[in-house]
């Protein structure tokens, strides 16, 4: 069984994101009951729940919230069928998400880490247009939500059952 460790953001950031989340799902025909907007960190395969939760609570013991910026850029993952955006300036997130990496296979999880650049995940496809497999689009938005703040981290069992996708959070520190 895939469980997949994410990045979450606040309240503000969500309902700053929801109107962007809205018209690209609308404009690519994506699934309207997709997940909140998030951004995939890591792919762990079969893990050892328990031992998971106390290698990550220690991972992410000294981290606060932290905050990532918005790129303008749309792209459509073909493997995991996902309309994403771009973040730019992914200093922070990507030190810990390699952190968190390394440490997961240093302790002997089977990790699938595919994602090269990091990006913030908006909406489930479930058809790709061939026209629209590969390509890069750039939209207008307010420059008020090119920054989102993330402060937890959580894992997730992907499931039909929306109750069971939920396994463990992970809150960041506050300042």
């Amino acid at each position: 069984m895939k469980y997949y460790l994410v990045a979450l953001f606040d309240d503000v950031s969500y309902k700053n994101l929801s109107p962007i989340q809205r018209s690209l799902s609308k404009k690519y025909r994506a699934n309207r009951n997709s997940p909140i907007p998030y951004i995939p960190l890591e792919v762990i395969e079969n893990p050892n729940i328990d031992k998971l939760n106390t290698v990550i609570d220690k991972i992410l013991k000294p981290y606060k919230n932290f905050k990532v910026e918005l790129s303008s850029t749309i792209t459509l993952c073909d493997s995991n069928k996902t309309l994403n955006l771009k973040i730019e300036k992914i200093g922070y997130i990507k030190k810990l998400d390699r952190l968190i990496g390394d440490n997961l296979k240093l302790h002997g999880f089977n990790v699938k880490n595919d994602n090269t650049d990091l990006h913030l995940s908006l909406a489930n496809i479930n058809y790709i247009n061939r026209d629209n497999k590969k390509f890069d689009t750039e939209i207008e938005y307010k420059p008020s939500i090119s920054t989102l703040k993330v402060n937890r981290l959580e894992l997730w069992k992907i499931s039909n059952n929306r109750r069971e996708t939920l396994i463990q959070t992970y809150p960041l520190k506050t300042i």
